[in-house]
């Protein structure tokens, strides 16, 4: 019975589809819109939403043998509203230009309900509580044009409908006062009801991009809303019936695209272009004045709510002060582990944490604390590890015990980890969640310490070495040779356009050196070239000829990238200022270990770059030039600030480290 509707539906879908390329090809000449990246021009997917279904109209006669009396004077049902579900699959065009289209092909449910009404017949015998229900559904298809509007993710959706009926059975109630009360029910279908309707909708959408840009498959989420209307439901209204249905429409679409990469022009050679960028002096060391953030977390051992030995204690007030803690001849360096020799001092400010707040709370007499303690989903066990810091602050530093207010909570506000953090991660991460956090007022508190210190192995000392960030590359490597032909080869990097060299293992014990490099590109078609050599030269600085550095530190909650935003007031008010005309400024971000490797990367470049952008913005506007060098190490553990051992080496790890180094 629906072939005829199916085949009207194909032809006016085959007009309008006509149309359609004709206004693309019309917009592609017009409407020059850059993107600025490579984008899917077709996309394909699925939608869902839900149908907010508005009747108008009125029903007095359900058919020949239906219990509801055609009453002339009645106003029979008129009021009716509902839910329905809409899904189905989507076709889309969208190259990014002016116009678009897509074709939404699915099922569509436009059932009502209406209010109870009361009717009586022959002026004595009355009829309450009628009840009805239409279930009305159809097949849909649903040929858009797709206007963007001022970005290609922005837009909006205009078109005809087609719907070819499945369903359109009634449900009828009524209870009889004449006949005690009885109650009667009947089901059926609705009488001339079309089997197949034309309408129109509009409506906003936006695509949110889900995957990275670089991907060959893009994936979108697409919120949306629509306005359908359509003609009269029924074959023949009679004033008896009239049934037309409005719907709003919510919903959300899924839709991928596929990018292929550029391809190289038939027998030809890819390029193999860099850029390598070698330090002007390697120095051994460098003085830093640093301004170390002090983490306002105590963390103790699981299972236990005494203050760990690693935390540092004195016997009374007099003891301790806060700047005998950080006094400049204090140097950084431990003999044995590298690692250590970078960490230890930083570490050795932190485990003075308690001793820290409880001296600046005795030179600030009307300031407070609250300590909130955690312990992994223990509020007792939390509230006393919080009680045993109070105890030790009264007792040591003589502080006034209503300045200090204790709470214990099952998580802290600031949750390590997540339900799908598992292995060896859930371990690391729930030894987080066992710790005090000290909340101050005035927030002066917090601020952080200044430490005069001695960096070993300056990050500057790197050799950077990038290449154009492309799709067609499988993997690259870099070659060096010294001046003796002596020869050294990194790599093979995959998935990345640049990598750092330690020039003092090119140096080795000599005092200067030159090099040639070069790199090897292979393409994922299996096309290799090397590219022309470029030389560097690399020179030793001399003993006396120290510089001295600025250092600044940002740390983040776990997983937290976007916080960096919260940093914005310190980076315009505090570094920004510090940096000079002409300096260099080392922006290198970090993470701890729990987590993939990968994501780690890129969660540091992303800390990373945005510090970077807040600088460049404030820079610009003081007239400052100055040279970058950001780049993300992830959790690298040769570049990594502090250890991963301890929760509160990993919280120092979420870090982004600016170092400022005036310029000559």
């Amino acid at each position: 019975m629906y072939q005829r509707p199916i085949a009207r539906a194909i032809r006016i879908s085959a007009t309008l589809a006509l149309q359609l390329v004709a206004l693309l090809a019309l917009s592609d000449a017009l409407f020059a819109q850059e993107t600025g990246e490579r984008w899917p021009k077709w996309w394909y997917g699925v939608y869902g939403g839900a149908n907010i279904n508005l009747f108008s109209g009125a029903v007095h006669d359900l058919g020949t043998n239906s219990p509801l009396t055609n009453v002339a004077d009645s106003t029979g049902f008129d009021k009716a509203s509902g839910l329905g579900l809409a899904l189905g699959g989507i076709l889309e065009y969208n190259s990014g230009k002016l116009l678009g289209g897509n074709l939404m092909v699915g099922y569509d449910n436009r059932s009502v309900g209406f209010d109870t009404r009361t009717s009586v017949v022959d002026g004595a015998t009355t009829r309450t509580d009628e009840t009805l229900a239409a279930h009305l559904a159809y097949v849909t298809i649903e040929p858009n044009v797709r206007v963007n509007l001022g970005s290609r993710l922005f837009h909006l959706m205009i078109g005809p409908s087609f719907r070819i009926l499945v369903a359109k059975s009634f449900d009828y109630g009524f209870t009889d006062v004449a006949n005690n009360n009885q109650a009667s029910t009947q089901n059926g279908n609705f009488p001339n009801i079309r089997s197949f309707v034309v309408g129109a909708q509009a409506g906003l959408g936006y695509d949110i991009p889900l995957s990275d840009p670089a991907a060959t498959t893009q994936m979108v989420l697409t919120p949306f809303a629509q306005f359908h209307i359509t003609q009269d439901l029924l074959d023949d209204p009679s004033t008896l019936n009239t049934m037309k249905v409005s719907t709003i429409r919510a919903g959300v679409e899924l839709k991928f695209g596929s990018v292929t990469p550029e391809a190289l022009p038939p027998d030809a050679a890819p390029s193999a272009e860099f850029v390598v960028r070698a330090p002007n002096v390697v120095t051994e060391s460098r003085r830093l004045n640093e301004t170390f953030p002090m983490r306002n977390y105590v963390f103790f051992d699981q299972g236990s709510t005494e203050l760990p030995a690693r935390y540092k204690r004195v016997a009374s007030a007099n003891d301790f002060r806060e700047d005998q803690l950080v006094k400049p001849s204090a140097e950084t360096g431990h003999a044995g582990d590298p690692l250590q020799m970078r960490s230890q001092r930083q570490m050795d400010v932190y485990y003075n944490v308690i001793n820290v707040f409880g001296d600046r709370l005795r030179r600030n007499p009307a300031a407070t604390v609250k300590l909130i303690g955690s312990a992994n989903g223990d509020a007792a066990a939390g509230k006393q590890m919080a009680e045993n810091v109070k105890s030790y602050l009264v007792s040591t530093f003589g502080i006034d015990p209503k300045r200090i207010t204790t709470a214990g909570t099952a998580q802290p506000a600031h949750r390590s980890g997540s339900g799908a953090t598992q292995g060896e991660d859930r371990k690391l991460v729930d030894a987080e969640n066992y710790r005090v956090e000290i909340e101050a007022t005035p927030d002066d508190l917090l601020q952080p310490v200044t430490i005069n210190s001695v960096q070993e192995e300056p990050i500057d000392n790197d050799i950077l070495v990038s290449i154009p960030e492309r799709n067609d590359v499988a993997f690259w490597n870099v070659t060096v040779t010294d001046r003796d032909g002596n020869t050294k080869t990194y790599g093979p990097f995959h998935d990345v356009s640049s990598t750092r060299i330690d020039s003092k293992e090119l140096l080795g014990s000599k005092r200067d050196g030159r090099y040639k490099s070069k790199i090897s590109l292979t393409t994922k078609d299996g096309k290799t070239v090397e590219s022309p050599e470029q030389e560097f030269r690399l020179v030793r600085a001399d003993a006396d000829d120290e510089q001295t550095g600025v250092r600044y530190s940002i740390l983040f909650e776990f997983d937290e990238s976007k916080t960096v935003q919260t940093y914005e007031h310190f980076l315009v008010n505090t570094v920004a200022p510090a940096i000079p005309n002409g300096a260099s400024v080392i922006i290198h971000g970090h993470t701890d270990v729990t987590g993939d490797p990968d994501y780690n990367t890129k969660l540091s470049q992303r800390r990373s770059d945005e510090v970077q952008k807040i600088l460049t913005r404030e820079l610009t506007k003081a007239g400052k030039t100055v040279t970058f060098d950001t780049y993300g190490f992830g959790e690298d553990e040769r570049r990594s600030p502090f250890n991963n051992t301890l929760p509160e080496q990993r919280y120092y790890n979420r870090t982004v480290v600016i170092e400022i180094v005036p310029g000559k």
